[in-house]
């Protein structure tokens, strides 16, 4: 035997409470009308026509009723039995890169904003997968952990902005770190399997370096990642905002380019797929096809043990006890 809600069965407590309480009215009463009748010794002329054994039971029955109404809410179960299930979804962590250089202009609008709109196309293309939302410059965020909510994902990558950057640089692998973190621990030997993966949007750059030591740890976790490449191999200029352009110490314009090699390797290290950020977006729907083919491949059917709720017994008694006490009078037989 067991109970689904134990923590209920500490309102278990308040029943002698309550025992008390009536226990207390009772005697509050027989006084009231000792003084209003005299004395104790003309309490009987105003208790000949009522019952103290019946107000007893009634009390009683209201106790029981108590009792076993928080077991009912304590949802007693026994009797288990399997069944099988077959477990599906995925758990997914997309990683933005939201660094400075995520606001070149080489793909239309800007890097950033085409990043956001491919994530938001792929969230639609999703089932019921829970989805992490984790962004990253020079230090790693998460925005939201993992939900089943994906306008809510949306909402988060609407507010993207690289101007908000409190630490500048390009920090890929602590980004990566964290997004397994967002992803939980994987499956303990003998429960259920799900599979999980990571997205990256970003033009490559890396200053922090540690990539081929986060491709190793993610393949061991088992975890898939695919990139998506935002900008061009010929680069551009970083704007600065004002039509300004970011300058070195010698006042030349610092091109940013698309830096595919750190992409292309963690998807090479955990099986799983680069794509280069097309006007045709037809990598969203690969990457979607890939995740779904993912989530086929990592379902399992296992079985699980389902116990027999028992709270309707509790229930019937506690409603039983009610109906007593709801019919049962306090006034004696023949009177």
């Amino acid at each position: 035997m067991r109970f689904a809600a134990p923590e209920m069965l500490w309102t278990l407590l308040g029943v002698p409470l309550l025992a008390a309480a009536l226990w207390g009215a009772a005697l509050a009463r027989r006084r009231a009308l000792a003084r209003f009748g005299g004395g104790i010794p003309y309490l009987s002329r105003f208790t000949r026509q009522t019952s103290a054994h019946r107000r007893a039971v009634k009390g009683l029955a209201l106790c029981f009723a108590a009792a076993f109404g928080v077991l009912a809410a304590a949802r007693p179960q026994w009797g288990a039995g399997t069944e099988t299930v077959n477990r599906k979804g995925i758990d997914l962590a997309i990683v933005v890169d939201t660094s400075r250089s995520m606001g070149a202009e080489d793909v239309p609008p800007n890097r950033l904003a085409r990043a956001v709109r491919e994530a938001s196309l792929l969230l639609d293309a999703l089932g019921g997968d829970r989805v992490a939302l984790v962004t990253f410059a020079g230090k790693p965020a998460l925005a939201c952990p993992l939900t089943l909510d994906h306008e809510a994902v949306k909402l988060f990558l609407e507010e993207l902005d690289t101007e908000a950057v409190s630490v500048p640089g390009t920090a890929l692998a602590e980004a990566l770190a964290e997004a397994a973190r967002a992803l939980g621990p994987g499956p303990a030997p003998g429960t259920e399997a799900k599979a999980r993966a990571i997205v990256v949007l970003s033009d490559g750059e890396d200053h922090e370096g540690g990539i081929e030591a986060a491709a190793r740890s993610l393949h061991q976790s088992g975890v898939v990642v695919y990139g998506i490449g935002c900008g061009t191999e010929g680069g551009t200029p970083i704007p600065e905002g004002g039509g300004a352009y970011k300058r070195d110490e010698n006042g030349k314009p610092v091109t940013t380019r698309l830096d595919e090699r750190p992409l292309r390797q963690l998807a090479l290290e955990t099986g799983g797929r680069y794509f280069r950020a097309s006007t045709s977006e037809a990598e969203v729907e690969e990457i979607a096809s890939a995740l779904a083919s993912l989530d086929a491949a990592g379902s399992t059917t296992v079985l699980k043990t389902r116990w027999v709720e028992r709270f309707q017994i509790p229930l019937a008694i506690a409603l039983a006890a009610l109906l007593i006490d709801t019919i049962l009078t306090d006034r004696r037989r023949g009177t």
